[in-house]
């Protein structure tokens, strides 16, 4: 009965977290952690065909699924959680590599299966540990990269973490209560394998769609606040923001200066390396001007190729001194495409209003039209 649950929760599963994939995938990491799973599945299922099936099978073969399966699963889980440079799923690659060495030695040289659980449990808690690091870790990083993610609930993320250290845990247990004796004998050891195994397949699934549902919720809450490309304020955030800094402004009689900012060659950059390496150069450019602001300060994109920024408490001569450091920054930081450096040229408008003309839609307008003065200056635009 245990062996025909654990076939029907297996197939389900494995369907499961394709079709969590299939519905997402432009979420990293889904189809390599549903290929993973499915090779554990078929592996545990190989298993318990012992003693009707040649050990190569039912043993090697077997073993080689369920063990090898963790291995995508781990680089799923790196590239789910941005860490794609983790050395964990190389790391496993080798000890999964030795562990088989020993697996064969125990069946085809010296039949020994008590050795083979124990090299099977060595493994698989190093499998549980390194998938407990990937999460918590991208936990760690997601939250202070991501403000959304940080009052996020990341319950699928937890439920993962209690599933990896409890079988880390039960790995311990089960090595030492079972006899050696296959999966298709009736011992107390192997039913708690089973039910182990069925309890894992639907945890680790439910986790998964989870963490999925939760990071299309963080992407959309992002999308209502960010950019998506250059990961800075959208325009509808910026005029939210922007309304409650000029109520400040104009209570304290604080000036507020609005830096107004054009990326200049961004339509030649598209028409010869594409979308792709545009947004790219847009991205870089958001990062430089960034890291020139104070916090207080307010940098958002507003169209295609403009951005806006925001300086409460600066007059003329600050946003003089605020523009003179984005130019500076575009001259000392280069964006480099395959070894080429592209220049990214911009066009900076500034206005500067005080008490009764702070009216952001006002100098929404005025910004558009000093950045037409400023373009018909340098040339750009015909008098």
């Amino acid at each position: 009965m245990l062996t025909i649950a654990l076939t029907s929760v297996s197939v389900i599963s494995t369907l499961a977290l394709f079709v969590n994939w299939a519905g997402n995938k432009h979420i990293p990491g889904l189809l390599i952690i549903s290929l993973g799973f499915a090779c554990t599945s078929v592996g545990i299922l190989l298993l318990t065909t012992q003693g009707s099936l040649s050990p190569v099978i039912s043993i090697l073969l077997a073993n080689a699924l369920i063990m090898g399966g963790r291995i995508p699963v781990v680089l799923g889980l790196a590239q789910f959680w941005n860490q794609e440079q983790s050395k964990l799923p190389l790391l496993g690659g080798i000890a999964f590599l030795v562990v088989m060495g020993g697996f064969y030695y125990f069946t085809l040289v010296e039949d020994n299966m008590l050795w083979r659980i124990r090299i099977y449990t060595a493994l698989m808690v190093g499998f549980s540990l390194c998938n407990i690091y990937l999460i918590a870790n991208g936990l760690r990083i997601e939250r202070k990269l991501r403000p959304v993610m940080a009052v996020s609930t990341n319950f699928g993320a937890f439920l993962a973490l209690m599933l990896f250290s409890f079988n880390a845990v039960t790995e311990f247990v089960l090595m030492l209560v079972r006899s050696g004796a296959p999966l298709s004998d009736p011992d107390q050891g192997t039913s708690f394998l089973l039910l182990g195994s069925i309890f894992t397949m639907v945890v680790f699934a439910f986790a998964i769609i989870i963490m999925t549902m939760e990071e299309l919720s963080v992407e959309h809450k992002e999308n209502a606040i960010y950019d998506p490309i250059t990961t800075i304020l959208n325009h509808r955030t910026f005029l939210e923001v922007g309304q409650r800094i000029l109520g400040v402004a104009l209570r304290y009689s604080k000036p507020v200066s609005m830096l107004t900012i054009e990326v200049a060659n961004m339509d030649e950059v598209v028409k010869a390396h594409g979308y792709k390496v545009g947004n790219e150069m847009l991205r870089h450019f958001s990062l430089m001007a960034s890291d020139r602001r104070r916090n207080e300060d307010v940098l958002a994109r507003s169209s295609f190729t403009e951005f806006r920024m925001l300086l409460p408490g600066v007059d003329e001569e600050g946003s003089k001194i605020v523009i003179e450091k984005i130019n500076k920054a575009l001259m000392g930081e280069e964006y480099i495409y395959r070894g080429n450096k592209l220049d990214v040229k911009i066009n900076i408008a500034s206005i500067t209003k005080r008490e009764e003309e702070l009216n952001l839609q006002q100098m929404l307008g005025e910004g558009e039209v000093e950045l037409y003065r400023v373009k018909q200056q340098a040339g750009m635009i015909d008098s």
